[in-house]
């Protein structure tokens, strides 16, 4: 949850790049890209809490990032350039399908750098005051 504003305003930003508005199509890619993103994100975090049991904390975040680096390049990727041609392209339905496209790939970009350095930062951060916290009441 910490990372959603991140990400709308890499989407708010590639819209201003390319002189696009903000309309329903625009809207629609800002939740794909969110849904995306999350997914992303939880399954880093899942992936980092199996590993915790058997492994350090930086060590668990870190054999989690290795982990799920490919499956998360592999999404992005081949979900920016699925959506390449609505920006290139011209014919029926691409001026429409632009924006979608624009956002999706503008939050895409700058989330996916969020999820893999900022979500493990925040992680570690979190894991560590709760410990603290845990120690002082007990």
């Amino acid at each position: 949850m910490l990372e959603i504003p991140i990400d709308l305003a890499g989407c708010l930003l590639m819209l201003l790049l390319f002189g696009a508005t903000i309309n329903i199509m625009s809207l629609i890619g800002m939740i794909v890209m969110t849904g995306i993103i999350i997914n992303d994100s939880i399954l880093k975090v899942d992936t980092i809490n199996h590993l915790r049991p058997d492994l350090p904390l930086h060590e668990a975040i870190r054999m989690g990032g290795i982990r799920r680096l490919k499956p998360i390049l592999m999404t992005i990727i081949t979900t920016i350039l699925a959506l390449m041609p609505f920006l290139f392209g011209s014919g029926l339905g691409v001026a429409l399908q632009r924006p979608l496209a624009l956002t999706v790939i503008g939050g895409l970009a700058l989330g996916t750098l969020v999820s893999l350095y900022f979500i493990p930062m925040a992680y570690s951060w979190l894991y560590r005051k709760d410990r603290k916290s845990e120690i002082i009441n007990h």
